[in-house]
């Protein structure tokens, strides 16, 4: 059986920023000690019951802001899931950082607990923007937490920028990308800002007080970083994710690839064996649901070979690469040319899509059209 990948969700943040439509709730200490007992409970549920036999080639832990944490508590988290799951000798452990929640000393306790690889969350070496995004970070803290990693013995690191922000100019977003490159990354990614129903940012929107750039202007802004860090050394290998050889994000690459996965925490969803399940948000919920039942799943559902295969066309085709439709077909039992073929031999038509070797991939063309070509494949088929 194919390894899975682990993630386990530490949903407080000091702040939740308003551009933020991920699973994050401000820190609430008097609930975090119940939400590591439940976690951990969690963990020893799936550990005897979903994924046994199913070795882990990677841990994520995410958030929120895994790091508002005592590095202790998180290097204790690690240590129960060796003891619960067959973790790889080589497995890539990533734990994500905010700069203004991590000191020396904890970076030492991460690196001494066994993580290898942090992900920093900069998204921008300009005051004036991190003001704008709301971060609680300063400029300094993200050199100090680069160099103090380093010193700490992390030679895996990822840094999170964020582009196509209100008022941003070409220059300013060179700018972060050459102070970016000067830290020495392994690993970049560099996402445009959307702004997400239900947030700070949309409502912001709606009153007309938060004006986005222009599509065409994004568009320059996307792919001006992809040809500036290229000229660094740095592979575009995912719509938003840079890196230098041999430094992808291998737990990242396990959604991509649709491989299965284990997600432990609030909100966490998981896919195992064709089946996806999703947790509760809320962590007062979740806790809850764990200490009664040792499991807080929310809702679970088995989508049909067709649905699957729209999905994984749907990630994997943010990959440069494209899509192992040889493993894919393999894996669901079913055949691309059978359920999209007319779609497929369309794009290609329009230059969008490749297929060579066994693989199907965004051309250089459909790259920029990547939204709109992925559509095609999670559209429901008309009948």
């Amino acid at each position: 059986m194919e390894p899975i990948g682990l993630y386990l969700h530490i949903p407080y943040c000091l702040h939740k920023c308003g551009y933020c439509d991920f699973n994050s709730h401000n820190l609430n200490e008097e609930e975090m000690e119940s939400y590591v007992a439940a976690l951990l409970r969690e963990m020893e549920y799936y550990a005897g019951d979903s994924a046994p036999g199913r070795n882990v080639a990677t841990i994520f832990f995410g958030g929120g802001t895994p790091t508002t944490l005592p590095a202790p508590v998180l290097a204790g988290i690690l240590a129960s899931c060796r003891r619960h799951f067959a973790v790889a000798a080589d497995a890539e452990i990533t734990c994500e950082v905010n700069p203004a929640t991590i000191h020396c000393d904890e970076l030492k306790t991460l690196r001494a607990g066994g993580f290898n690889r942090l992900s920093i969350g900069v998204q921008s070496f300009d005051p004036d923007e991190l003001s704008l995004l709301e971060r609680v970070h300063s400029i300094e803290e993200i050199h100090l937490t680069v160099d103090r990693a380093r010193q700490a013995g992390f030679d895996n690191l990822s840094l999170d920028l964020m582009f196509a922000l209100p008022g941003q100019t070409l220059k300013k977003w060179h700018d972060n990308l050459e102070k970016a490159i000067a830290k020495q990354p392994n690993h970049l990614s560099a996402y445009n800002l959307t702004i997400e129903s239900g947030t700070a940012f949309h409502k912001l929107q709606e009153r007309g007080k938060l004006v986005m750039p222009p599509d065409d202007f994004q568009l320059e802004l996307f792919k001006s970083t992809r040809k500036k860090l290229a000229h660094a050394g740095y592979r575009q290998y995912e719509i938003s994710n840079y890196c230098k050889p041999g430094f992808e994000s291998r737990h990242n690459l396990g959604y991509w690839e649709f491989r299965d996965y284990l997600g432990l925490g609030a909100g966490a969803s998981s896919c195992l064996d064709g089946v996806r399940f999703k947790n509760h948000n809320l962590p007062a919920r979740y806790i809850r649901e764990v200490t009664a039942h040792h499991t807080a799943v929310e809702f679970e559902e088995r989508p049909d070979a067709r649905q699957a295969m729209g999905e994984a066309l749907m990630l994997g085709l943010r990959l440069r690469r494209g899509v192992d439709l040889p493993r894919l077909e393999k894996k669901l039992g079913i055949s691309l040319q059978d359920e999209f073929g007319e779609v497929v031999a369309r794009l290609q038509a329009q230059q969008w899509l490749t297929l060579e070797g066994g693989r199907l991939a965004l051309t250089e063309q459909g790259l920029y059209l990547a939204d709109s070509v992925i559509l095609e494949f999670i559209s429901e088929p008309v009948t």
